[in-house]
């Protein structure tokens, strides 16, 4: 029985992975989530409050994706999703104080992240009525084994969430693209 135990701890310490604490209140940078231009009843620039809920992605190396422009720019292409979300500091609005999060395939060198940000049930959702990711960020390396998380520090950086247009947008203005198209046929 101790052998079996002893074996499946040299295992478990083959497979290295990284911790990260999800975490952006109290780190050196104002890395907050705020309201963008255009959300009804919010001032842009003015923090999100806890009805919205982070996610947090990761690309092994060193990359760079700048932050999202528009709600519909949620392409996060070569970048994995940890799976794991926090809803945003009811106490503190705008920040994340989240949990440790396990990166099972990091092993050593640097990592670049991306904090995701939106209401309802999921990002491109229905629900959804604001959405957007912050900027790429890279730190140099986080802890692995059995040592505690690593903070982001000074590389996270705050970002805007902006509003979702109703799906009926996409579809007058689909519409009115077929109108005229079939007006200049007729010509």
């Amino acid at each position: 029985m101790l052998g079996i135990a002893a074996s499946l701890a040299v295992v478990g310490s083959a497979h290295a992975q990284g911790h990260v604490f999800f975490n952006t209140y109290g780190i050196t940078t104002d890395a907050r989530i705020n309201y963008g231009p255009g959300i009804a009843g919010h001032a842009a620039g003015s923090p999100v409050d806890n009805t919205f809920t982070a996610g947090l992605w990761y690309f092994l190396g060193t990359t760079t994706l700048a932050a999202s422009t528009s709600a519909q720019d949620m392409t996060l292409s070569g970048f994995v999703n940890t799976g794991v979300t926090s809803l945003v500091n009811s106490a503190v609005p705008g920040y994340i104080n989240g949990p440790v999060v396990n990166i099972t395939d990091y092993v050593s060198g640097p990592i670049t992240f991306v904090i995701t940000a939106y209401n309802g049930t999921g990002v491109s959702s229905l629900t959804t009525t604001a959405q957007g990711h912050g900027a790429a960020f890279t730190v140099p390396s986080i802890p692995t084994g059995q040592s505690g998380a690593s903070e982001f520090g000074a590389t996270a950086q705050a970002f805007s969430v902006l509003p979702v247009p109703e799906p009926s947008i996409f579809a007058l203005s689909g519409l009115g693209a077929a109108a005229l198209m079939l007006i200049r046929r007729k010509k």
